[in-house]
Protein backbone atom coordinates (compact mmCIF):
# COMPACT_ATOMS: atom_id res chain seq x y z
CA UNK A 1 0.00 0.00 0.00
CA UNK A 2 1.48 3.33 -1.04
CA UNK A 3 1.65 5.73 1.89
CA UNK A 4 1.38 9.50 1.67
CA UNK A 5 3.35 11.92 3.77
CA UNK A 6 2.62 12.12 7.49
CA UNK A 7 4.80 14.50 9.45
CA UNK A 8 5.44 13.57 13.01
CA UNK A 9 7.63 14.58 15.85
CA UNK A 10 8.89 12.44 18.70
CA UNK A 11 10.01 14.14 21.93
CA UNK A 12 11.73 12.58 24.94
CA UNK A 13 12.65 14.21 28.28
CA UNK A 14 15.95 14.69 30.11
CA UNK A 15 17.55 14.27 33.55
CA UNK A 16 16.11 17.26 35.32
CA UNK A 17 12.62 16.25 34.26
CA UNK A 18 12.32 13.24 36.51
CA UNK A 19 8.95 11.78 37.49
CA UNK A 20 9.88 10.94 41.09
CA UNK A 21 9.61 14.31 42.89
CA UNK A 22 12.12 15.58 45.43
CA UNK A 23 10.57 17.58 48.24
CA UNK A 24 11.82 21.14 48.55
CA UNK A 25 10.86 23.38 51.48
CA UNK A 26 11.94 26.99 50.89
CA UNK A 27 12.83 29.21 53.86
CA UNK A 28 10.11 31.41 55.39
CA UNK A 29 9.26 34.54 53.45
CA UNK A 30 8.43 37.99 54.82
CA UNK A 31 5.20 38.12 52.78
CA UNK A 32 2.62 35.34 52.29
CA UNK A 33 2.72 33.58 48.92
CA UNK A 34 0.24 31.20 47.29
CA UNK A 35 0.61 27.48 48.00
CA UNK A 36 3.02 25.93 45.43
CA UNK A 37 0.57 23.37 44.08
CA UNK A 38 1.37 23.65 40.38
CA UNK A 39 3.41 25.62 37.95
CA UNK A 40 0.06 26.95 36.80
CA UNK A 41 0.41 29.51 39.61
CA UNK A 42 2.74 31.32 37.26
CA UNK A 43 0.29 31.14 34.38
CA UNK A 44 -0.58 34.80 34.61
CA UNK A 45 2.98 35.91 33.97
CA UNK A 46 4.12 32.98 31.87
CA UNK A 47 1.07 32.71 29.66
CA UNK A 48 1.36 36.42 29.01
CA UNK A 49 4.86 36.02 27.66
CA UNK A 50 4.05 32.90 25.66
CA UNK A 51 0.65 33.81 24.30
CA UNK A 52 1.84 37.22 23.22
CA UNK A 53 5.21 36.19 21.90
CA UNK A 54 5.52 32.47 21.14
CA UNK A 55 1.95 31.90 20.01
CA UNK A 56 1.92 35.10 18.02
CA UNK A 57 5.17 34.41 16.22
CA UNK A 58 4.62 30.69 15.89
CA UNK A 59 1.02 30.74 14.80
CA UNK A 60 1.70 33.59 12.43
CA UNK A 61 4.60 31.84 10.74
CA UNK A 62 2.84 28.48 10.64
CA UNK A 63 -0.44 29.86 9.35
CA UNK A 64 1.33 31.98 6.77
CA UNK A 65 3.44 29.09 5.55
CA UNK A 66 0.53 26.67 5.40
CA UNK A 67 -1.75 29.11 3.66
CA UNK A 68 0.87 29.60 0.99
CA UNK A 69 1.26 25.86 0.47
CA UNK A 70 -2.38 24.78 0.51
CA UNK A 71 -5.42 27.00 0.93
CA UNK A 72 -7.65 23.98 1.61
CA UNK A 73 -9.51 21.45 -0.53
CA UNK A 74 -12.83 22.16 -2.26
CA UNK A 75 -16.25 20.81 -1.31
CA UNK A 76 -17.64 18.55 -4.04
CA UNK A 77 -20.80 16.49 -3.66
CA UNK A 78 -20.37 12.77 -4.20
CA UNK A 79 -18.54 9.60 -3.23
CA UNK A 80 -14.74 9.55 -3.08
CA UNK A 81 -12.05 6.98 -2.32
CA UNK A 82 -9.69 7.80 0.54
CA UNK A 83 -5.96 7.97 -0.18
CA UNK A 84 -3.37 6.70 2.35
CA UNK A 85 -1.10 9.39 3.78
CA UNK A 86 2.72 9.17 3.59
CA UNK A 87 4.21 9.71 7.09
CA UNK A 88 6.76 12.51 7.63
CA UNK A 89 7.96 11.88 11.17
CA UNK A 90 10.33 14.07 13.16
CA UNK A 91 11.65 12.22 16.20
CA UNK A 92 12.14 14.84 18.91
CA UNK A 93 14.08 12.92 21.54
CA UNK A 94 14.79 13.97 25.10
CA UNK A 95 18.34 13.26 26.13
CA UNK A 96 18.24 14.91 29.57
CA UNK A 97 20.37 13.61 32.43
CA UNK A 98 17.62 11.42 33.87
CA UNK A 99 17.63 9.38 30.64
CA UNK A 100 20.87 7.93 32.01
CA UNK A 101 18.96 6.27 34.90
CA UNK A 102 18.78 2.49 35.05
CA UNK A 103 15.78 0.95 33.28
CA UNK A 104 14.23 -2.57 33.42
CA UNK A 105 15.34 -4.60 30.42
CA UNK A 106 18.19 -2.25 29.46
CA UNK A 107 21.20 -0.56 31.00
CA UNK A 108 19.56 2.91 30.94
CA UNK A 109 16.43 4.62 29.59
CA UNK A 110 18.53 6.09 26.78
CA UNK A 111 19.91 2.68 25.85
CA UNK A 112 16.36 1.27 25.80
CA UNK A 113 15.20 4.08 23.55
CA UNK A 114 18.05 3.70 21.06
CA UNK A 115 17.61 -0.08 20.98
CA UNK A 116 13.84 0.24 20.40
CA UNK A 117 14.33 2.71 17.55
CA UNK A 118 16.88 0.36 15.99
CA UNK A 119 14.17 -2.31 15.98
CA UNK A 120 11.15 -0.24 14.92
CA UNK A 121 12.46 2.26 12.34
CA UNK A 122 14.08 0.15 9.57
CA UNK A 123 10.71 -1.28 8.52
CA UNK A 124 9.47 2.18 7.48
CA UNK A 125 12.68 3.61 6.00
CA UNK A 126 11.16 3.82 2.49
CA UNK A 127 7.56 4.58 3.40
CA UNK A 128 7.91 7.23 6.12
CA UNK A 129 9.79 10.52 5.95
CA UNK A 130 11.77 10.59 9.18
CA UNK A 131 13.64 13.41 10.88
CA UNK A 132 15.39 13.82 14.24
CA UNK A 133 15.45 16.53 16.88
CA UNK A 134 17.46 15.99 20.08
CA UNK A 135 17.11 18.22 23.12
CA UNK A 136 18.73 19.91 25.01
CA UNK A 137 21.46 21.07 22.65
CA UNK A 138 24.24 19.78 24.95
CA UNK A 139 25.24 19.41 28.60
CA UNK A 140 26.85 22.85 28.49
CA UNK A 141 23.64 24.30 27.00
CA UNK A 142 21.46 22.30 29.36
CA UNK A 143 18.28 24.39 29.03
CA UNK A 144 18.41 25.16 25.34
CA UNK A 145 16.77 23.43 22.39
CA UNK A 146 17.81 23.75 18.78
CA UNK A 147 15.44 25.76 16.60
CA UNK A 148 15.30 23.14 13.83
CA UNK A 149 15.63 19.38 13.59
CA UNK A 150 19.12 17.86 13.61
CA UNK A 151 17.99 15.91 10.54
CA UNK A 152 15.05 17.19 8.50
CA UNK A 153 12.50 14.53 7.52
CA UNK A 154 13.20 12.52 4.37
CA UNK A 155 12.83 9.00 3.04
CA UNK A 156 15.84 6.77 3.64
CA UNK A 157 16.92 8.66 6.77
CA UNK A 158 16.90 5.73 9.21
CA UNK A 159 20.61 4.91 9.03
CA UNK A 160 21.63 8.53 9.58
CA UNK A 161 19.25 8.79 12.56
CA UNK A 162 20.54 5.62 14.19
CA UNK A 163 24.17 6.65 13.68
CA UNK A 164 23.45 10.05 15.26
CA UNK A 165 21.78 8.43 18.27
CA UNK A 166 24.63 5.97 18.76
CA UNK A 167 27.04 8.88 19.30
CA UNK A 168 24.88 10.61 21.96
CA UNK A 169 24.80 10.39 25.76
CA UNK A 170 22.24 11.95 28.13
CA UNK A 171 22.84 15.17 30.03
CA UNK A 172 21.13 18.47 30.81
CA UNK A 173 17.63 19.75 31.50
CA UNK A 174 14.25 19.29 29.86
CA UNK A 175 13.31 22.29 27.66
CA UNK A 176 10.31 20.45 26.21
CA UNK A 177 8.33 23.60 25.39
CA UNK A 178 11.14 24.95 23.19
CA UNK A 179 11.69 21.53 21.62
CA UNK A 180 8.02 21.44 20.60
CA UNK A 181 8.43 24.82 18.89
CA UNK A 182 11.47 23.49 17.07
CA UNK A 183 9.61 20.36 16.01
CA UNK A 184 6.71 22.39 14.64
CA UNK A 185 9.16 24.68 12.82
CA UNK A 186 10.66 21.60 11.16
CA UNK A 187 7.21 20.72 9.80
CA UNK A 188 6.33 24.12 8.42
CA UNK A 189 5.83 24.11 4.71
CA UNK A 190 5.28 20.33 4.63
CA UNK A 191 1.50 20.57 4.36
CA UNK A 192 0.46 19.35 0.90
CA UNK A 193 -2.52 17.64 -0.68
CA UNK A 194 -0.74 14.30 -0.19
CA UNK A 195 0.72 14.77 3.30
CA UNK A 196 -0.34 14.58 6.93
CA UNK A 197 1.59 15.99 9.90
CA UNK A 198 1.97 14.98 13.53
CA UNK A 199 4.28 15.05 16.55
CA UNK A 200 5.33 12.09 18.65
CA UNK A 201 6.51 13.21 22.08
CA UNK A 202 8.40 10.77 24.29
CA UNK A 203 9.68 11.89 27.70
CA UNK A 204 10.88 10.40 30.96
CA UNK A 205 9.61 13.23 33.14
CA UNK A 206 8.22 16.72 33.38
CA UNK A 207 9.34 19.81 31.45
CA UNK A 208 11.40 22.58 33.00
CA UNK A 209 13.89 25.25 31.79
CA UNK A 210 11.52 28.23 31.85
CA UNK A 211 13.50 31.18 33.20
CA UNK A 212 10.32 33.29 33.53
CA UNK A 213 8.87 31.20 36.39
CA UNK A 214 9.02 32.24 40.05
CA UNK A 215 10.99 29.66 42.09
CA UNK A 216 9.26 30.47 45.41
CA UNK A 217 5.79 29.96 44.00
CA UNK A 218 6.13 26.98 41.65
CA UNK A 219 6.35 23.22 41.95
CA UNK A 220 10.07 22.49 42.04
CA UNK A 221 11.38 18.94 41.74
CA UNK A 222 15.11 19.29 42.39
CA UNK A 223 16.47 21.60 45.10
CA UNK A 224 18.00 24.08 45.35
CA UNK A 225 15.13 25.56 43.40
CA UNK A 226 15.67 28.06 40.59
CA UNK A 227 13.38 29.29 37.83
CA UNK A 228 14.79 26.70 35.43
CA UNK A 229 14.02 23.89 37.89
CA UNK A 230 10.33 24.84 38.13
CA UNK A 231 7.87 22.51 36.43
CA UNK A 232 7.03 24.18 33.10
CA UNK A 233 3.71 22.40 32.57
CA UNK A 234 1.37 25.27 31.60
CA UNK A 235 3.55 26.64 28.80
CA UNK A 236 4.42 23.17 27.44
CA UNK A 237 0.82 21.94 27.38
CA UNK A 238 -0.25 25.14 25.62
CA UNK A 239 2.37 24.69 22.92
CA UNK A 240 1.19 21.13 22.28
CA UNK A 241 -2.40 22.45 22.14
CA UNK A 242 -1.35 25.17 19.68
CA UNK A 243 0.33 22.57 17.47
CA UNK A 244 -2.91 20.56 17.34
CA UNK A 245 -4.88 23.69 16.40
CA UNK A 246 -2.43 24.14 13.51
CA UNK A 247 -3.16 20.59 12.29
CA UNK A 248 -0.21 18.87 14.00
CA UNK A 249 -1.29 16.28 16.61
CA UNK A 250 1.09 14.90 19.24
CA UNK A 251 1.61 11.33 20.41
CA UNK A 252 3.17 11.15 23.90
CA UNK A 253 5.40 8.34 25.20
CA UNK A 254 6.36 8.41 28.87
CA UNK A 255 9.64 6.58 29.54
CA UNK A 256 9.33 6.11 33.27
CA UNK A 257 10.42 4.00 36.22
CA UNK A 258 7.78 1.56 37.54
CA UNK A 259 7.51 3.61 40.77
CA UNK A 260 7.15 7.02 39.07
CA UNK A 261 4.48 9.16 40.72
CA UNK A 262 4.64 12.57 39.04
CA UNK A 263 3.08 11.68 35.68
CA UNK A 264 0.04 13.97 35.57
CA UNK A 265 1.72 16.39 33.15
CA UNK A 266 2.25 13.54 30.67
CA UNK A 267 -1.50 12.88 30.69
CA UNK A 268 -2.14 16.59 30.12
CA UNK A 269 0.25 16.63 27.18
CA UNK A 270 -1.36 13.53 25.66
CA UNK A 271 -4.85 15.04 25.89
CA UNK A 272 -3.69 18.42 24.56
CA UNK A 273 -2.03 16.69 21.62
CA UNK A 274 -5.24 15.01 20.48
CA UNK A 275 -3.77 11.50 20.43
CA UNK A 276 -4.48 10.31 23.97
CA UNK A 277 -4.88 6.58 24.57
CA UNK A 278 -8.52 5.54 24.88
CA UNK A 279 -7.95 2.74 27.41
CA UNK A 280 -5.69 2.12 30.36
CA UNK A 281 -5.03 4.32 33.38
CA UNK A 282 -2.70 6.68 31.50
CA UNK A 283 -3.62 8.85 28.54
CA UNK A 284 -0.05 8.69 27.27
CA UNK A 285 1.84 5.60 26.10
CA UNK A 286 3.49 4.42 29.31
CA UNK A 287 6.82 2.58 28.98
CA UNK A 288 8.07 1.10 32.26
CA UNK A 289 10.51 -1.30 30.61
CA UNK A 290 12.40 -1.78 27.35
CA UNK A 291 9.65 -4.14 26.15
CA UNK A 292 6.95 -1.53 26.89
CA UNK A 293 8.90 1.09 24.98
CA UNK A 294 9.21 -1.15 21.94
CA UNK A 295 5.46 -1.83 22.01
CA UNK A 296 4.64 1.89 22.30
CA UNK A 297 6.90 2.88 19.40
CA UNK A 298 5.56 0.11 17.17
CA UNK A 299 1.93 0.99 17.99
CA UNK A 300 2.44 4.67 17.20
CA UNK A 301 4.49 3.88 14.09
CA UNK A 302 1.69 1.72 12.69
CA UNK A 303 -1.06 4.21 13.53
CA UNK A 304 0.84 7.08 11.94
CA UNK A 305 1.84 5.06 8.89
CA UNK A 306 -1.26 2.99 8.18
CA UNK A 307 -4.30 4.71 9.70
CA UNK A 308 -4.08 8.27 8.35
CA UNK A 309 -5.86 9.10 5.07
CA UNK A 310 -6.79 12.01 2.83
CA UNK A 311 -9.98 12.92 0.99
CA UNK A 312 -10.00 15.09 -2.14
CA UNK A 313 -13.34 16.67 -1.16
CA UNK A 314 -13.93 18.38 2.19
CA UNK A 315 -17.43 19.35 3.40
CA UNK A 316 -18.02 23.07 3.83
CA UNK A 317 -19.20 24.62 7.12
CA UNK A 318 -22.76 23.27 6.97
CA UNK A 319 -22.03 20.22 4.86
CA UNK A 320 -21.55 16.62 5.97
CA UNK A 321 -19.25 13.65 5.50
CA UNK A 322 -19.83 9.93 6.04
CA UNK A 323 -16.93 7.45 6.15
CA UNK A 324 -17.63 3.95 4.81
CA UNK A 325 -15.56 0.78 5.14
CA UNK A 326 -16.78 -2.01 2.88
CA UNK A 327 -20.10 -0.18 2.67
CA UNK A 328 -20.57 0.07 6.45
CA UNK A 329 -20.42 3.45 8.16
CA UNK A 330 -17.50 4.11 10.52
CA UNK A 331 -18.54 6.33 13.47
CA UNK A 332 -16.99 9.71 14.15
CA UNK A 333 -15.18 8.90 17.42
CA UNK A 334 -11.80 10.21 18.56
CA UNK A 335 -11.09 6.96 20.43
CA UNK A 336 -12.49 4.09 18.34
CA UNK A 337 -13.64 5.61 15.04
CA UNK A 338 -12.40 8.34 12.72
CA UNK A 339 -11.67 12.00 13.41
CA UNK A 340 -10.18 14.96 11.57
CA UNK A 341 -6.47 15.65 11.88
CA UNK A 342 -6.46 18.60 9.48
CA UNK A 343 -9.94 19.20 8.06
CA UNK A 344 -8.93 21.94 5.61
CA UNK A 345 -6.41 19.55 4.08
CA UNK A 346 -8.88 16.64 4.06
CA UNK A 347 -6.75 14.66 6.52
CA UNK A 348 -8.39 12.18 8.90
CA UNK A 349 -7.19 9.37 11.15
CA UNK A 350 -8.70 6.10 12.39
CA UNK A 351 -8.18 5.12 16.02
CA UNK A 352 -8.55 1.99 18.15
CA UNK A 353 -10.48 -0.92 16.64
CA UNK A 354 -11.21 1.07 13.47
CA UNK A 355 -7.49 1.55 12.88
CA UNK A 356 -6.95 -2.20 13.13
CA UNK A 357 -9.77 -2.83 10.62
CA UNK A 358 -8.64 -0.43 7.89
CA UNK A 359 -4.88 -1.12 7.94
CA UNK A 360 -3.90 -2.30 4.46
CA UNK A 361 -7.48 -1.88 3.26
CA UNK A 362 -7.40 1.53 1.58
CA UNK A 363 -9.31 0.26 -1.45
CA UNK A 364 -12.31 -0.51 0.80
CA UNK A 365 -12.53 3.02 2.27
CA UNK A 366 -14.84 5.69 0.86
CA UNK A 367 -16.35 8.98 1.95
CA UNK A 368 -19.71 10.45 0.97
CA UNK A 369 -19.60 14.26 0.93
CA UNK A 370 -22.66 16.52 0.97
CA UNK A 371 -22.05 20.25 0.43
CA UNK A 372 -24.48 22.84 1.77
CA UNK A 373 -25.85 25.44 -0.70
Amino acid sequence: MRLQTFTSVVLLALACGRTDPVRYDPPPLPLPLPTPVDAGLDAGVDAGFDAGSDAGVDAGVDAGTDAGVDAGKPCLDGRFTLTPAVPVVVLVLDRSGSMDDAFPGAATKWDALVRSLNQSLPAVDRTMELGLLLYPVSQTQACRSATQANLLPALGNVQAILQTLAAQRPGGGTPTADAILAGVASLQGRRTATSARALVLATDGVPNCNGQLFPRGCLCLMPPCSANECVDDVRTVQRVRDALAAGIPTYVIGIESPDAVFTGVLDQLAVAGGRARSNGRQKYYAAESAADLQTALTTIRDQVGQCTFLTSSVPNADGGLRVLFRGNEVPFDVNEGWSWTDRDNGELVFRGASCQQVRGQAQALEVVVACSP
